[in-house]
């Protein structure tokens, strides 16, 4: 694991037996799955991010390739040293090279290590990312809050950051059987000074969702939480929706002048 360092003191971490220790010695042990800890001030880690119920849900839906076009999207544009940003249960990480993923919810990390055993998991913060500066060639960050500094950070000279957002009609029929008013979604690039905006790509399909999965991704929108139950009881009455999922992927370089 030789991009990742120490989150007490920055150092390079280096495997010494079942652990990755640094040379002020600080000292992390793998989990029988594979992965490492290395978030701070909360050693188990359960309490923090996802619910093991929501992981396990969010990666049961996954797994029947409901976002499959976005999954091969993504899996062209990976190339060299590449980091999963925020990475849930790493369903997007299909990639024969050398790939890191990381996530606030040991859940989730948990079931990425089980599922692609490959590649090098840890649950980290995304405020702090325990990764070397310039050492990413390929980043992707789905759905996550944006944090440019840390994301230009690790990222190479002339590295890149794939970042992607809900389109416009992204899950349109559920919000239209759910709201009075549905709104459709801005498709707002995330902004940033120290990453120049290369590309807009869109990308959509069509898929059939039974009522049982209806629920299950509509829990995983940011506007779960903002809607009524007497709103989204009205998933009791559907049987099965054709439904469009929609990506926007934005595409950011970080330029040889751009000093991080």
């Amino acid at each position: 694991m030789s991009i990742l360092i120490c989150p007490v003191c920055n150092e390079k971490l280096n495997k010494t037996g079942n652990s990755l220790k640094c040379t002020n010695h600080h000292s992390f042990d793998f989990s029988k799955e594979g992965y490492v800890n290395l978030l701070l001030g909360s050693k188990n880690g359960d309490k923090t991010g996802d619910s093991k119920d929501s992981a396990r849900a969010r990666h049961t839906l996954l797994a029947k390739e409901y976002y499959s076009c976005l999954k091969h999207y993504l899996k062209e544009k990976m190339q060299g040293t590449v980091l999963d940003i925020c990475c849930g249960e790493g369903y997007y990480d299909d990639y024969e090279g050398e790939l890191y993923g990381f996530d606030i919810s040991k859940e989730m990390i948990r079931l990425a290590s089980k599922s692609k055993k490959d590649n090098h998991y840890f649950v980290a913060n995304l405020s702090s990312i325990p990764v070397e500066s310039e050492s990413v060639d390929t980043a992707l960050h789905l759905f996550a809050p944006f944090n440019e500094k840390e994301f230009s950070r690790v990222l190479k000279k002339d590295g890149t950051l794939y970042c992607v957002v809900g389109g416009e009609n992204h899950l349109w029929e559920m919000k239209k059987l759910i709201y009075d008013t549905p709104y459709k979604n801005d498709e707002q690039p995330p902004k940033t000074e120290n990453l120049k905006l290369i590309s807009k790509t869109k990308i959509s399909d069509r898929v059939k969702i039974p009522q049982e999965d209806l629920k299950t991704l509509f829990s995983m929108t940011p506007y779960f939480y903002r809607t009524s139950e007497k709103d989204k009881a009205k998933l009791n009455d559907v049987g099965e929706l054709l439904l469009t999922v929609e990506f926007v992927i934005f595409e950011y370089k970080k330029e040889d002048n751009n000093n991080g």
